[in-house]
């Protein structure tokens, strides 16, 4: 009786881990835009990186505003997307946000290799 039991147990597992099967394993479809500088910043600059259709833009650069920052916005026209900067106090993230818009991020400079990035 009890080897029924265990068998209808691990027959009923598994006819559920095949049914949940299709809902855990999904396509996901990531890439990004990433450029890194390297050197003096003792002047303010920004770059841009885009697409050739435009749908894709990572702005990003060093200015001295407020307080010295690095800095990384970036645009996705049919895409939520975030951007972020990593420099010598570690890596920063912006909130998700929609397609059409722009993420930000920006933060106190630090180091002299900086890597700024957009991930769709």
């Amino acid at each position: 009786m009890k080897k029924k039991i265990i068998l209808s147990l691990a027959a009923t597992s598994l006819l559920g881990a095949i049914s949940l099967s299709p809902i855990l394993v999904q396509k996901v479809e990531a890439a990004s835009i990433t450029k890194s500088y390297s050197g003096s910043f003792s002047k303010v600059w920004q770059k841009n990186a885009s697409t050739s259709d435009g749908a894709r833009v990572l702005t990003y650069g060093y200015n001295k505003a407020a307080i010295n920052e690095d800095y990384a916005h970036g645009y996705h026209a049919t895409k939520t997307h975030y951007a972020s900067v990593s420099n010598g106090n570690g890596s920063h993230t912006s909130s998700n946000v929609g397609k059409g818009k722009t993420a930000k991020i920006e933060v106190r400079h630090s180091g002299s290799n900086i890597s700024y990035s957009m991930s769709y």
